[in-house]
């Protein structure tokens, strides 16, 4: 088996991914990363900016983190592509690896 590389513990969540030119929805995140899926190809190695919305019941409205990141993996899900990528949230919530 590989060896471990993940730092931080990822969450499965399903909330709305943002693109400049599209939309995604995650299935986990991580301190420092999100895995999400969407129909807009993304290299890897690109600069990549995006919304996450996370709505919950304890939650006045929705919050909409603003993040950029790179995009560190590309895999192909049907005629879709999963992407995981680095995120730098610009209030602080996401953080360099």
């Amino acid at each position: 088996m590989g060896e471990e590389r993940r730092r931080e513990k990822r969450v499965k969540i399903e909330v709305p991914v943002m693109l400049l030119n599209g939309m995604g929805i995650s299935r986990d995140i991580s301190g420092s990363a999100i895995y999400f899926v969407t129909e807009q190809f993304l290299p890897q190695g690109c600069p990549v900016n995006f919304f996450v919305r996370l709505d919950h019941d304890c939650l006045v409205k929705p919050v909409h983190l603003q993040c950029h990141g790179l995009v560190l993996r590309v895999e192909v899900a049907g005629n879709k592509f999963g992407i995981a990528a680095s995120g730098i949230h610009r209030g602080g919530y996401f953080s360099c690896p």
